[in-house]
């Protein structure tokens, strides 16, 4: 199922979500790119009035940009807006499949589908007036309608190749790249560290010398620590793995579904798998 496929809802908040994110780490970025120039303008002491204006115009940026961060608080937006769309999109993948609690008849399954969606948005009143785009979607969209429609044994495969597998890849895929970052950024950050402390050393023999990069270092160092806590490589790579784990332990049990009933199980239990793990970002919001 493509994007387009899910409930307009689901669409909207994703959006929202993808856009919050997207402003979250733009601001980051801009405020701690400001501030190492900053320090290098400082350490350059070039003595212009123009070295002044700059300095005063980055120092200006990075103070919007801290504003915006704490007025506006856009990592709240992006956590909730996520937490919203992998709701939706749990509920969906139970419709689709008919399983519990969408296993009645398909008229009552598409009453108690709305009646979730409102539920959920209702829930989550700090992203519910935000959800402006994609307000002429349907929330039942052709494609739903026609996976729900299809035998067992399709529905079983369907839901195996496009919500476990791609669940799967995608956990595992995020798993290694941010143990990877990690490591990478841990490296960066031990080194820039070093760094600034020879030329510390150095320093004490040519006290005289004013142009030595220690404190530039020690922004950078500062910048790499703020954005490794910002990503948070290391607890989302443990996360990611162990819910790539329980995925491969549940798609085990996928060929010996041949009953609606089995179906439906399986399904609750993967979407309850795939539901612990995103309802931190929920959790998040809050840290």
């Amino acid at each position: 199922m493509q994007n387009s496929d899910f409930p307009g809802l689901y669409q909207a908040a994703d959006k929202l979500s993808g856009d919050a994110q997207s402003n979250f780490f733009i601001a980051l970025v801009i405020n701690l790119v400001f501030l190492v120039a900053v320090a290098i303008i400082s350490v350059i002491n070039y003595p212009h009035w123009i070295s002044a204006v700059i300095q005063a115009a980055l120092l200006a940026g990075t103070l919007a940009s801290s504003v915006y961060l704490a007025a506006k608080r856009p990592e709240r937006l992006w956590y909730s807006g996520r937490a919203v769309a992998e709701s939706i999109k749990t509920i969906t993948w139970r419709y689709v499949s008919r399983a519990e609690p969408f296993h009645e008849n398909d008229e009552a399954a598409k009453q108690h589908l709305l009646q979730k969606l409102i539920q959920v948005v209702r829930q989550n009143s700090g992203v519910s007036d935000k959800l402006i785009s994609h307000l002429s979607a349907y929330q039942i969209t052709a494609v739903m309608k026609q996976l729900r429609d299809e035998e067992c044994a399709m529905r079983r495969d369907t839901y195996v190749k496009f919500r476990i597998n791609d669940q799967l890849d995608w956990y595992a895929r995020k798993a290694k790249f941010n143990a990877t970052a990690a490591k990478c950024f841990f490296t960066a950050l031990i080194f820039v560290n070093s760094i600034a402390f020879i030329c510390a050393l150095i320093k004490i023999a040519n006290v005289q010398y004013q142009y030595f990069p220690t404190d530039v270092l020690i922004v950078i160092a500062a910048s790499l620590l703020t954005w490794m806590q910002a990503k948070r490589f290391t607890e989302l790579s443990a996360s990611y793995a162990l819910t790539a784990h329980e995925i491969t332990l549940i798609r085990e049990q996928a060929q010996e579904l041949a009953t609606d009933d089995q179906l439906s199980k399986f399904v609750g239990d993967a979407e309850n798998a795939f539901s612990r793990e995103h309802t931190q970002w929920e959790a998040r919001k809050d840290n």
